[in-house]
């Protein structure tokens, strides 16, 4: 197999399985026992894309090795990247920011080979990595700060497997299917997987603040240098705080200009908010007009469209509307097995109403602003929000997120236990930002990064049909920003920066009909201005609602999304979910769940619960089918 980069984009490589210090039952060989295990994942996944070849590298010294499964022929950037010398190997499941694909697994071995696994982790990029020391004997694990492709790790029999997905695992047939409710609970209320803990008991997550080592059959957790509130700037050194954003923001463009490049047009996501501003401002000032459209999802005269169409305008760009498209019913079974695989069941089944996906490498690449709310304080973004929370405890603050997750206590559990699990983790990965630092402020950005962005937002990430990018997706960007003063996102400085030095023009457009750039900053004048904007910014949005007509016109996705499971679906979500072996009804009890199909489709209330039951149980059967063929 030929040595391949980690890339800058996602590509169509379906999966891959590393095992080392393999049990060496009847003398099984190493390679042999990976290929079968890839062969039983491709035979089980929904055939999609194009046709794929298995790849394996063996390594005889540490009993094991790897297997892919590769698209042939191969596109121009892959997903995985290896390099393989006499001393030392490395698989990369994702990308370095400014790095060419032929370079990714070579700047990994290189920092490992000069600072070990703490050097790798303090590499700027969307990463994974394993690390094999030929000599050593010894296996690393390794992922970057945002942790949005973290690989799931099986300690058995004395070996280590790894993958990016539970079903290569399940296949190795190492791995009971074990279902953990706790999980299971949390998907269905939170929307994702509280602390990273995946569905499967026997399996772990790997965690950016730690790094695992492997060797001889004794697995070690090793705390990886997270680099947050180092240095931090005192709020009194105005010259510092603005020396760094500036800083940041020169970061920010440079990353953007360097994967703009390789593609003759970019596609900018741009609505009315903030983060999509900043991402085109950087955008639009490192290429061309003629080489960038700004697209736009809405009726003509949205809110969005109407903003975004202005943007486009001062900065010379092409603009295209994109209405909303009515919900494809037709590959939602064969997509959301799609969604579970790659998610891993930590994901709502919602996005698989639409059409299939199509794998074209030829279509242009879209900058979007996800991950922005990482500069500006997602958490206590609204108005003296962040002053009520100054003096809060752990406690107070993971019930205050049990409390938004209002599923938790009006889905009708079978058992309290798993409600209670989930707070419970919420309670301990909270205490667990509180001794990184004592500022609620910075608990709070924390919890953004490290479970809004990092587990839910992560579906940009693993979603190979997606091909998008955010400038924000930086561990560099967020070192720096988390050593500003607190609350570092409080005043949006990073946006208001990038907007002011590339396009001025659009300072002056109110940001969701409710904010105003200029406005951003201490003191206590813009403080009262921004709350009377915000204010009669929200009672504008309140009486737009009020009009029927302008309901009709701002019908959102997810509206059309309820409509498909309380109509075209329903019956397919009634057989999936009310099967005897669903998790839905192990969780809930049969009667409850046919209770919220009858309620959803009278009502339509019940669209994320429904839908993430039913991408866990998706995930639930090609696990359980994978465990199957393993055993046998």
């Amino acid at each position: 197999m030929t040595s391949r980069g980690g890339s800058l984009f996602l590509a169509p490589v379906y999966s891959f399985i590393a095992a080392f210090n393999l049990p060496g039952a009847d003398g099984q060989d190493p390679g042999a026992f990976l290929r079968r295990t890839a062969l039983i994942v491709r035979e089980l996944m929904p055939t999609v894309g194009p046709s794929v070849q298995i790849a394996t590298t063996v390594l005889p010294e540490v009993g094991g090795g790897w297997s892919l499964l590769l698209p042939e022929p191969m596109p121009r950037l892959g997903l995985l990247g290896q390099e393989v010398t006499d001393t030392h190997a490395v698989l990369i499941f994702g990308d370095l920011q400014r790095r060419a694909s032929a370079s990714a697994a070579k700047a990994v071995l290189s920092a490992w080979t000069s600072g070990g696994g703490d050097a790798v982790a303090a590499l700027d990029g969307n990463f994974s990595a394993i690390v094999v020391d030929r000599a050593e004997r010894t296996v690393a694990v390794v992922s970057d700060l945002l942790g949005r492709r973290t690989l799931r790790t099986l300690h058995a029999g004395g070996a280590l497997y790894v993958s990016a997905h539970d079903v290569a695992l399940a296949a190795t047939g190492a791995c009971p299917v074990e279902i953990d409710r706790g999980s299971s609970c949390s998907i269905v209320a939170a929307d994702w997987s509280i602390g990273g803990r995946p569905l499967l008991t026997r399996v772990e997550p790997c965690d950016p603040a730690h790094w695992l080592r492997f060797q001889g059959g004794r697995l070690e957790r090793l705390a990886a240098p997270l680099g947050l509130f180092e240095g931090r700037i005192d709020a009194r050194d105005t010259a510092a705080v603005k020396g760094r954003i500036e800083q940041i923001v020169d970061i920010l463009r440079a990353n953007t200009g360097a994967v703009a490049a390789e593609y003759d047009t970019v596609n900018a996501d741009l609505t009315a908010g903030l983060d999509s501003r900043a991402s085109f401002s950087l955008l639009a000032s490192v290429l061309p007009a003629e080489r960038i459209v700004a697209r736009t999802s809405g009726a003509p005269d949205c809110l969005d469209v109407r903003v975004a169409r202005r943007i486009a305008k001062l900065a010379g760009v092409r603009h295209e509307p994109r209405a909303l498209e009515p919900p494809v019913c037709d590959d939602f079974g064969r997509y959301s097995s799609l969604i579970a695989f790659h998610m891993n069941g930590d994901s709502s089944a919602k996005r698989a109403i639409d059409r299939y996906p199509a794998w074209d490498e030829g279509r242009p690449l879209s900058v979007d602003g996800g991950g922005g709310e990482i500069l500006r304080g997602y958490y206590y973004g609204r108005p003296g929000q962040y002053r009520r929370v100054a003096r809060a405890s752990a406690g107070d603050i993971a019930s205050w997120f049990v409390r938004k997750w209002r599923r938790l206590s009006a889905l009708p559990w079978r058992s309290p236990d798993a409600a209670a699990a989930v707070h419970e983790r919420v309670q301990t990965a909270v205490e667990v930002m509180f001794r990184r630092s004592p500022d609620v402020h910075d608990v709070l950005d924390q919890f953004y990064l490290f479970e809004r962005y990092g587990r839910w937002g992560a579906i940009t990430s693993r979603f190979t049909w997606w091909k998008s990018w955010t400038p924000y997706a930086s561990p560099a960007v967020v070192r720096l920003a988390y050593g500003l003063p607190s609350p570092i996102g409080t005043y949006a400085a990073v946006h208001d920066a990038a907007v002011r030095r590339f396009l001025p023009e659009a300072r002056t457009i109110l940001v969701n009909n409710n904010a105003l750039l200029p406005l951003q900053g201490p003191g206590l004048a813009r403080k009262v201005a921004r709350d009377l904007l915000y204010v009669s910014g929200e009672l504008w949005r309140a009486a737009a609602a009020w009009r029927a007509r302008a309901v009709r016109e701002q019908r959102s996705v997810d509206a059309l999304r309820a409509d498909a499971i309380a109509g075209p679906l329903h019956d397919y979500a009634r057989d999936v979910l009310l099967s005897r072996d669903s998790i839905a009804v192990e969780l809930l009890g049969h009667d409850a769940v046919a209770r919220l199909l009858d309620e959803h489709r009278a009502h339509r209330r019940h669209l994320e619960g429904l839908c993430n039951l039913l991408s866990i149980e998706h995930w639930r059967r090609l696990v359980t089918a994978a465990a199957a063929r393993g055993a046998g």
